[in-house]
């Protein structure tokens, strides 16, 4: 069975998705905000799978150095890491600043799951077989990755924020999957799912959390795609994102301005 960390376990999504593969056996790392809610999930999983194998971590992934912090423990915690699952999100609809000074949506969503990834890469060395998947958004196909205002230095709004980090996320994914051949990258969309966050930036009901962890759950466990990296999925199928998804020179750019934004906490 494999080593599997979430980020953003502990409600909606990602807390479906752990129950999910508890219930297959997978050994999990379960990540929230704090050390309470990360505990909370711990036992949320066990009243449903009683011999599940847990771990817990905690950080705000507003905060760069906390990620650094729950990295360096991990590589210390685990033997490997077969899968990192990167779920957590948040969608903001006024501007605030994460600790280190960037954008909030754009922190959590992206710059995070970038250091982390970055962190954690000699985990994933040691599984035969490591995979990230990231969890992006059809809202990508509204984002724009505009340089001069990435950080929302110009204007700020809530909705472009949002859908610029998903986009973010698809090109960190494929990017990732180019960098590093020996794991399997892949970003998805769950669906439009009933979670705090849609309710938050849509003001609108979606599909069952069920739902929403189903192409999770398929990317980090199916032998089906065993070989399979720098792809889009909808629905547990390949599906084609935004054109710029697939634009090697954005996503390079893109990479070494979020190397330099994160480069502090390295």
């Amino acid at each position: 069975m494999s080593i599997i960390l979430i980020t953003g376990a502990t409600d909606g999504i990602g807390l479906e998705t752990a129950q999910r593969l508890a219930r297959l056996g997978h050994e999990l790392v379960l990540h929230g905000r704090s050390e309470a809610k990360a505990a909370r999930a711990r036992d949320a999983v066990l009243a449903q799978s009683p011999g599940a194998k847990l771990h817990t971590a905690h950080a705000d992934l507003a905060d760069l150095g906390e990620v650094v912090r729950m990295a360096n423990s991990l590589n210390a915690l685990l033997p490997r890491l077969d899968v990192l699952l990167n779920n957590a999100g948040v969608y903001m609809a006024e501007r605030k600043d994460s600790r280190d000074g960037f954008e909030m949506t754009l922190a959590v969503n992206h710059l995070a799951h970038f250091l982390l990834t970055a962190l954690l890469l000699p985990l994933l060395k040691k599984s035969a077989a490591p995979r990230v998947v990231t969890v992006s958004s059809v809202a990508h196909m509204s984002g724009r990755i505009a340089f001069d205002n990435l950080n929302s230095e110009r204007h700020f709004d809530g909705y472009a924020a949002y859908a610029n980090s998903k986009l973010a996320n698809a090109l960190f994914a494929a990017e990732l999957a180019r960098r590093e051949p020996w794991l399997a990258s892949n970003s998805l969309h769950p669906g439009v799912i009933d979670t705090k966050l849609l309710h938050a930036g849509f003001d609108m009901a979606g599909a069952s959390v069920r739902s929403g962890a189903q192409t999770s759950v398929y990317l980090a466990t199916s032998a089906e795609v065993k070989g399979i990296s720098g792809k889009y999925f909808d629905d547990c199928k390949i599906t084609p994102p935004l054109a710029a998804v697939n634009d090697p020179r954005l996503a390079q750019q893109l990479w070494a301005w979020s190397e330099q934004a994160i480069g502090t906490a390295l």
